[in-house]
């Protein structure tokens, strides 16, 4: 048999190579198509115009330029791997972005797509806030927030006027000591003339003349600590406290023409007890305060207590029909009982005496004395007549002698007493005895005056006495 090359295709079989050929018209397309792909996944990003806008990542060192040019100026480079917002493609090869809050342009084919840009959807509400429902929703919410805010201040309140007076009752004790210090060194002999006894009236006289000249030097040598003590308890201490009156008026008014126990009311009210207490009363204080700091400078002033009892206290530093309160006795001093040293008004230079005579309340005040009469070198027969209630001659006999203030010690008890002259309710009005703060016993905690304390400058009757006592003192003639 002749011989078959086995490579050899039958009869009438095209012969083919055992090597197929890849080029196939088929597979030509598809390979073309495969490479114009890759070369439009690396020269552009795979965006399309509607996906835009979409978080995109450098993938170099990319200029980051003011325009879609070369020629633009570069304003920074960002570093590979800083996520940008694309916004839009100007040109193919230069992408639109957003970074730091500019709009900047950049190469296109050195960015690749991240993620897509999420655009937060808000919800539209049925009702907008400028509408009348959305006027009523926020109204009725503030109207909650501030009656809880109400009782949240004051609680807030009752603790800090506990916290005040603990921090002032420590503060106060180096101005404790420097009011003593200046009642003692404005007469050092006051120890030595306590007790009128082994003298007589002609010799009292003498002295009475005597240490009134004595105590010039005293008083100018004196008038910075005065300057220094009026400051702190008339700016500072009266103020401050005072302030906490009329913050209780404005969350809990006292008064029910105010809101008290009315929660419409109390809402309605609201700006005008702010515009009332805070803001026109606070004002006065302030005024007030000033021109007492000047007074107590200049005449002498200390700070004194009174003991009484809680309905009195109240009573007495209230202002009349501020809240509602017309009673005659509202904002005014009453001569008490017993006045053993005289008619009078008496306060204490130490705290554990004005304890002693008090029943609930301790007024704390400051006290313009006036002229003194040390009863330790006055007169035998008006000496002989304190110890005893009713001494009416021992305060008709200062008046007559331009005497404001009765200065006694009290030798069964052993402590020091002022005596403030009243004679037919003289100085019940008066710009002499000037209250600090209240301070209740029962709590050991400030107490409330209801609509805040009087202001004693703005009234009618300091003139008319500051007046009076100016004639009396021109036209009267003293007798020692």
């Amino acid at each position: 048999m002749p011989y078959k090359d086995p490579n050899t295709a039958p009869c009438g079989m095209k012969q083919v190579s055992s090597r197929r050929s890849c080029s196939t018209p088929s597979r030509r397309w598809i390979m073309a198509a495969l490479c114009l792909l890759l070369l439009t996944t690396a020269t552009l990003p795979a965006w399309a115009e509607g996906r835009l806008p979409a978080w995109y990542e450098t993938t170099t060192h990319l200029n980051m330029r003011s325009g879609p040019s070369v020629r633009s100026t570069s304003q920074f480079i960002m570093a590979p791997g800083t996520r940008v917002l694309v916004i839009g493609h100007p040109q193919d090869q230069w992408a639109e972005v957003v970074y730091g809050g500019d709009t900047l342009y950049c190469a296109t084919r050195y960015l690749q797509y991240a993620a897509p840009y999420a655009v937060k959807k808000v919800a539209k509400h049925r009702y907008s806030r400028y509408s009348l429902w959305g006027f009523v929703r926020q109204l009725l919410l503030t109207c909650v927030v501030l009656y809880v805010l109400r009782w949240v201040v004051i609680w807030g309140l009752s603790v800090a006027s506990t916290l005040v007076y603990k921090v002032y009752w420590v503060a106060c004790i180096p101005f404790y000591f420097l009011n003593w210090l200046q009642r003692y060194a404005a007469k050092p002999w006051r120890w030595y003339f306590k007790v009128n006894a082994g003298r007589t009236d002609a010799e009292n006289r003498r002295l009475r003349k005597q240490l009134a000249f004595a105590q010039i030097p005293f008083y100018i040598l004196l008038t910075p600590l005065r300057w220094f003590n009026a400051v702190y308890y008339n700016l500072f201490i009266h103020c401050s406290l005072e302030f906490i009156n009329y913050a209780l008026e404005v969350v809990d008014p006292s008064h029910p023409k105010e809101g008290a126990d009315d929660t419409l009311r109390w809402f309605l009210l609201l700006p005008w007890r702010i515009l009332k207490y805070p803001l026109w009363h606070g004002t006065l204080t302030l005024v007030e305060s000033g021109v007492w700091t000047l007074v107590d400078t200049l005449v002498p002033a200390l700070t004194l207590y009174h003991g009484t009892d809680c309905m009195a206290s109240e009573s007495i530093t209230q202002s009349r029909g501020r809240v509602g309160n017309n009673s005659r006795y509202t904002g005014i001093w009453n001569v008490g009982g017993g006045n053993y040293a005289g008619n009078g008004i008496y306060f204490a230079p130490d705290r554990s005496t004005a304890l002693h005579y008090a029943s609930g309340s301790l007024v704390v005040c400051r006290v313009t004395l006036g002229r003194v009469l040390d009863l330790g070198i006055a007169p035998r027969r008006i000496y002989s007549e304190c110890g005893f209630p009713n001494a009416l001659n021992v305060t008709r006999w200062g008046l007559d002698h331009d005497y404001v203030t009765g200065e006694w010690w009290r030798e069964d008890a052993g402590w020091w007493e002022y005596c403030m002259y009243d004679w037919q309710n003289r100085y019940n009005y008066s710009w002499r005895i000037r209250p600090l703060y209240v301070l209740s016993l029962s709590d050991d905690m400030l107490q409330r005056t209801p609509g805040g304390m009087h202001h004693w400058l703005f009234r009618r009757m300091v003139i008319e006495d500051l007046w009076t006592w100016f004639v009396h003192l021109m036209n009267s003639k003293r007798t020692y």
